[in-house]
């Protein structure tokens, strides 16, 4: 069975709508339904691509085969970010090796989150929060108008991120750290870049919703997992300007 038929068969066995499965991955529902119907042309494309299927698919237990993979290895350019934490497809002994590390990291992360935590009035809402240090990211500076079409600049990178529970968070823009600290649920914070941006530590990964020039990204990792140099440079963002949000 094709991969989008599939995926709507797992859906429906789970008693699940399509918006419930998009609040759950955090995506756009026209996402779901372009990959249930098989529209790959209305996915990002690229590592975008392929990662929101295997999000799905992995969420519903739907085991995916090389073949139904091969569907979505059409040529493009890979998306514009990169994780030097991700799991190797191997053999459950590899994994179980990650998963060790993995765990190992969140506890060692644990640990100096507490440690680095200011120590204050105790009171009721336990309302002991690391001030977030903020420093301006660096800015290219602007070639006169008249040299603005030619050599244009390559599109700087914006982020956004919103939390949905507490997050911990160290940013770096252009190698500058610009954020250190918690992220409240319901707050957001933007980042603007000219070459690179790092999320160097992601607590509750989860949790934290990642916007790249307005386009969503698949999630980070699960709650409460920490995520260590997630990365998204600007050699790897397409061309093309993303639409303004709406």
């Amino acid at each position: 069975m094709a991969i989008g038929p599939l995926l709507r068969q797992a859906r429906q066995v789970r008693n699940l709508s399509q918006r419930e499965v998009a609040e759950r991955l955090r995506i756009p529902v026209a996402y779901v339904q372009a990959m249930e119907e098989e529209r790959w042309e209305a996915l990002p494309g690229g590592h975008y691509r392929r990662a929101f299927v295997r999000a799905y698919a992995d969420w519903l237990g739907v085991p995916l085969t090389p073949e139904a993979l091969a569907a979505l290895s059409a040529p493009s350019t890979e998306g514009p970010y990169s994780r030097s934490d991700r799991r190797p497809r191997g053999k459950s002994l590899l994994r179980f090796w990650w998963a060790g590390i993995a765990a190992l990291v969140a506890v060692v992360s644990g640990i100096w989150w507490h440690v680095q935590r200011p120590t204050g009035n105790t009171g009721p809402a336990g309302d002991a929060r690391t001030t977030p240090v903020v420093e301006p990211a660096s800015v290219a500076p602007r070639s006169p108008s008249g040299d603005a079409g030619v050599g244009a600049s390559p599109t700087p990178i914006r982020l956004r991120v919103v939390a949905e529970e507490n997050c911990w968070l160290e940013v770096y823009a252009d190698g500058r750290r610009v954020f250190l600290g918690t992220l409240r649920a319901g707050e957001s914070y933007r980042i603007e870049a000219t070459t690179q941006v790092r999320l160097a530590t992601v607590g509750n990964a989860g949790a934290l919703r990642v916007f790249v020039n307005d386009q969503p990204v698949p999630p980070l990792g699960g709650l409460g997992e920490t995520r260590r140099d997630v990365i998204f440079d600007v050699s790897r963002l397409p061309s093309r300007e993303p639409p303004s949000p709406p």
